[in-house]
């Protein structure tokens, strides 16, 4: 997106390559025509982990013997991902709430909860066979999560094609008007992304490959002000 307009004083922030943050503002005045430019890049990272979703859910005759059950099998759930899980698991609140109540389906209570946790690389594909394997219990899906210093890396390339990209719009316009001088005078910072959902179901012949999941994904959105005279 480009705007142009005439412009008096406006705020420029500081930018500092790797951590971009807002430093001591001051005024700037531009006495030519200011030019708004908005720039977004994005870009995709190697997956080093990922973080699985799990439902655990059980029906019963009553509320207590759902319950029950649902810690029965969240004590099966806890054991059989032990060895698969990098870290320790996160386990939601049990929720319960009633189904059926006609004729020709009594009322039966059910109990439900969520179970987050992250798993390598190597036990993408034996997590999603055991979580299959294990009664009441669903694959909701899998997160790619890339490592701190592969986002860090993306980010910072980010930054910089973007700020390339705009600096280039701004000299394309600046040429198109005839003008001489040109000065970045504002530099607004939006990041997004880092995170890209599967469900996992991209299969082979014989197990799930997790070089098929889709790769994190991250994307950055810089909104530039230059100055032009």
């Amino acid at each position: 997106m480009i705007v142009m307009r005439r412009c008096g004083v406006v705020v420029i922030v500081g930018l500092l390559l790797g951590a971009v943050t807002p430093m001591h503002a001051q005024n700037v005045r531009c006495d030519g025509t200011l030019l708004e430019l908005a720039v977004v890049e994005e870009s995709t990272s190697e997956t080093d982990r990922f973080q699985f979703a799990l439902r655990l859910e059980v029906q019963a005759t009553s509320k207590k013997a759902a319950l029950t059950e649902l810690n029965r099998r969240l004590g099966t759930v806890r054991r059989k991902m032990s060895g698969l899980a990098s870290g320790g698991l996160i386990v939601s609140a049990p929720r319960t709430y009633t189904v059926g109540n006609t004729t020709a389906s009594p009322q039966r209570h059910q109990a439900t909860s969520r179970i987050t946790g992250e798993v390598s690389r190597s036990n993408y594909d034996p997590l999603i066979q055991q979580a299959g394997r294990l009664p009441g219990v669903s694959l909701q899906g899998m997160t790619s999560l890339s490592s701190t210093d592969g986002a860090r890396s993306l980010q910072q390339q980010l930054l910089e094609r973007a700020l390339a990209r705009g600096r280039r719009q701004a000299e394309s316009t600046q040429q198109l008007l005839g003008l001489s001088q040109l000065r970045l005078i504002r530099i607004d910072q939006r990041s997004g992304g880092g995170l890209l959902r599967t469900s996992a179901l991209s299969r082979s012949e014989k197990s799930f490959d997790p070089s098929e999941a889709p790769k994190p994904r991250q994307s950055i959105r810089l909104n530039l002000d230059y100055c032009l005279n």
